[in-house]
């Protein structure tokens, strides 16, 4: 095998991973419009699960029907019924010995108003974000209590069809970014001012998830290294982030950067360099002892292989190449690098998306 370290298996937590490629959370939109995981979801993973991932991190996912809406079809774990599909999913991934997390997610003000039936955006605080143009409504306290329990729940759901972990989406600038960011958390009760008070919100979901679904239940948070905006989280503050997650005894960090507002450096064009990003996921790594994972821009399983050489992070994740190739770890384990569909970074899956339609790629 051409890459040792890349499929050296690995662990989170006490789960084990076949090797140390990660199919990270994508929006895809090929959900049911009842949330449900569908035919077309479930072929979509298990293709990448027989492709060679060994652990895959569902799109998006729903935890509040009412202001919580990312896309269209998106997939949800809002309600018992849907557990039943779920678990189809999982069975369906676990077949080629892969893992599946359920990322746990709400947009905040990163959603336009047509997608949650008119209503105004939520967020933290009312910060406008530039890209959707609505100013949202700060969420009052016990709103965020009542969100909390959302999250819960949803972890619960995803437990139940028999998921073998979750991840808090805390980056990208969505709803727990927004409190966990001083660029648009301005609040003033106790989920703001202090860096403990911006932390509280995300503190309470793992808690809650830790009571109700057992400590050793894998849960990971993706986060910002650096929001790339000013006065936003910079990478010494995101290290202090990570060190604090890690303290409340979570099994795993991914790391990415970005808001919408900075979207840019969220989904790269084809002018970013492989890897440009790669001191964030390095640095954070150096600072905690649980596994990190790291969004690089990584098309070419020989860079993918130097970054663990390197000590960037523990596993590596390849978005994009997975939707340009499917069997993007199955072909670098049999050293058929020149027949692995490389990511042209042309953005087409992100306009598809943008338009409210199921995701597609050029290639």
């Amino acid at each position: 095998m051409p890459y040792k370290m890349l499929f050296e298996p690995g662990k989170i937590g006490n789960l084990e991973l076949k090797n140390r490629i990660v199919m990270p959370a994508m929006g895809c939109s090929f959900a049911e419009s009842s949330g449900e995981a569908g035919q077309r979801m479930i072929k979509y993973y298990a293709d990448r699960a027989r492709g060679g991932a060994g652990l895959i991190i569902t799109e998006i996912t729903r935890v509040d029907d009412d202001t919580g809406v990312g896309t269209p079809n998106q997939l949800s774990v809002t309600n018992t019924h849907l557990v039943p599909q779920l678990h189809r999913l999982a069975e369906a991934v676990h077949a080629y010995d892969t893992k599946i997390f359920v990322q746990l997610h709400h947009p905040g003000n990163q959603t336009p108003s047509r997608l949650i039936g008119g209503k105004q955006p939520v967020s933290a605080s009312d910060v406008t974000c530039r890209v959707i143009g609505e100013q949202p409504r700060p969420l009052t306290t016990e709103e965020v209590e009542a969100m909390v329990k959302k999250f819960v729940t949803g972890a619960v759901i995803a437990q139940k069809a028999g998921i073998d972990g979750v991840e808090i989406h805390a980056a990208h600038g969505y709803l727990v970014s927004q409190f966990l960011s001083p660029y648009t958390n301005k609040r003033e009760d106790k989920y703001g001012g202090s860096f403990e008070g911006r932390m509280r919100f995300v503190t309470e979901i793992i808690k809650g998830i830790q009571m109700y679904c057992g400590p050793k239940f894998p849960i990971s948070v993706r986060m910002n290294g650096n929001d790339y905006l000013p006065g936003g989280i910079d990478d010494e503050e995101g290290i202090r982030i990570a060190k604090y997650l890690e303290a409340l005894g979570i099994q795993c960090l991914n790391i990415s950067c970005g808001m919408y507002d900075s979207g840019s450096t969220i989904i790269e064009p084809s002018f970013y360099e492989e890897g440009w990003k790669r001191h964030l996921g390095g640095d954070i790594k150096k600072a905690v002892n649980i596994p990190v994972i790291a969004v690089d821009n990584i098309k070419h399983p020989s860079f993918a292989e130097q970054m663990l050489e390197d000590g960037n992070c523990d596993f590596v994740a390849i978005a994009r190449g997975h939707l340009a190739d499917p069997d993007w770890g199955l072909k670098a384990s049999k050293g058929e690098d020149k027949l692995i569909r490389k990511c042209l970074g042309c953005m087409e899956c992100f306009r598809i998306l943008n338009d409210g339609l199921p995701l597609g790629c050029t290639l």
